[in-house]
């Protein structure tokens, strides 16, 4: 039995420890994220046991939701019309080339490859057609989570950070079409696992989620005023957000883009909303703190040793496409230069949504290849959460737009 068995005693351990290690983060000039990221290592399962593997599975359940519909949130409500008008352009095209070249890109890495995966997946020209563009689409998306908890730490305002929160929140809604295209057709490959409704599921997910957010955000922009207490604030807006969450996903609805959709309803419905969602920095860090620690403490070093190698490739071929993506998307709409240069190392972090769309695949798989598919998005994602939030700090702060120290 793990030494912290009691929930209430896990997380004052998790917050404590976060607190220090966030500390211990900063004075190695890298962001609070990167501590809380450590911390879950050194509690997982699999390196000290201090948290047993059960107790992660249920704090994190509802810790994800809460973070992640929180994050989204935010992010919608970072997109003023008035500022994000002038990088429309930009935004749509980088969002465009950075999502089909991190799909290209992994493609093309994971085919590359194929004579060094085990035979049941290459044996098979289908199968391995089908492999590859799932995991394809699944690269095309992008965390909100990291990218997020750096802005904040650093007060990041200037052009390449709204471009960069404006690329995020269509991301998603990106990244689900994409999937949706290339499961379809993987599902056709596959003798058996024929599914139609993949494509009508990809449409209700997004105009589903749209539409709840829209009618929450006029809704809630009517009792969210920026001139009462902000004690009153922050609980109306974590009951819509929550209302939000949970009414989305009860209908097949993505709840992400429904809090993105609401929260940019009401920045530009509601005067001097900026107000709103600066109240939310009160509770923000405990947010991020919890939600980095719990998702890293689901480290599992056996994870390395059976699917390393297709968990690098699909690392490296995202990273390649996400930058190159970006920087034509850039060229071609004629962005700033700080834009296209950095921009694409701030879309690397990759969690949530990619996990959430992997297990969208396991009906059309055998159990074998699910697991190794499973596992090998699990050591991306763990690369990833180690290496991105050091690179968002450095682009954001090249870029000339970190503020924490002025």
């Amino acid at each position: 039995m793990s030494l912290f068995f009691y929930p209430i005693l896990t997380l004052g351990l998790i917050l404590v420890a976060g607190y220090f290690a966030g500390r211990a983060a900063n004075f190695f000039h890298l962001p609070r994220i990167s501590g809380y990221i450590v911390t879950g290592f050194a509690f997982s399962p699999s390196i000290t046991g201090i948290i047993a593997p059960q107790q992660i599975a249920d704090l994190f359940g509802l810790t994800s939701e809460i973070a992640l519909a929180f994050i989204a949130y935010c992010i919608g409500g970072s997109l003023l019309i008035s500022r994000v008008r002038v990088l429309e352009k930009g935004i749509l095209w980088i969002t465009f080339t950075q999502g089909l070249g991190a799909f290209v890109c992994t493609c093309l890495a994971v085919y590359a490859v194929g004579d060094f995966l085990p035979s049941y997946i290459s044996e098979t020209g289908n199968t391995f057609i089908s492999v590859v563009l799932i995991l394809g689409g699944i690269s095309v998306a992008t965390a909100p989570a990291a990218t997020m908890a750096v802005i904040h730490e650093l007060r990041a305002k200037g052009s390449l950070t709204t471009t960069l929160l404006g690329v995020v929140a269509l991301d998603d809604a990106f990244s689900i079409i994409v999937f949706s295209g290339a499961i379809t057709i993987a599902s056709q490959l596959i003798p058996g696992s024929v599914d139609n409704s993949v494509i009508l599921k990809g449409f209700t997910t997004i105009a589903g989620a749209i539409a709840v957010g829209f009618i929450a955000g006029l809704i809630f922009s009517y009792f969210l005023d920026p001139s009462k207490r902000p004690e009153t604030n922050l609980m109306l807006t974590l009951g819509a957000i929550f209302l939000v969450s949970g009414l989305s996903s009860n209908l097949g609805a993505s709840p992400l883009l429904a809090n993105m959709v609401m929260g940019f309803v009401i920045i530009n419905k509601v005067s001097h909303a900026d107000e709103l969602f600066n109240q939310l920095e009160i509770i923000e860090e405990t947010i991020f703190c919890l939600f980095f620690t719990l998702a890293a403490a689901h480290f599992d070093t056996k994870v390395f040793t059976t699917s390393a190698l297709l968990g690098i490739i699909i690392l490296i071929g995202r990273f390649i496409g996400k930058l190159s993506g970006t920087f034509v998307g850039g060229k071609i709409s004629k962005t700033p230069p700080e834009i296209y240069k950095y921009l694409g190392i701030t879309l690397l972090p990759q969690a949530g949504l990619s996990l959430g769309l992997i297990f969208l695949a396991k009906p059309i798989f055998p159990t074998e290849i699910f697991d190794l598919l499973l596992s090998a998005m699990l050591v991306s994602i763990i690369l990833n959460e180690i290496i991105s939030p050091p690179l968002v700090k450095w682009s954001i702060t090249k870029a000339g737009e970190n503020k924490a120290d002025r």
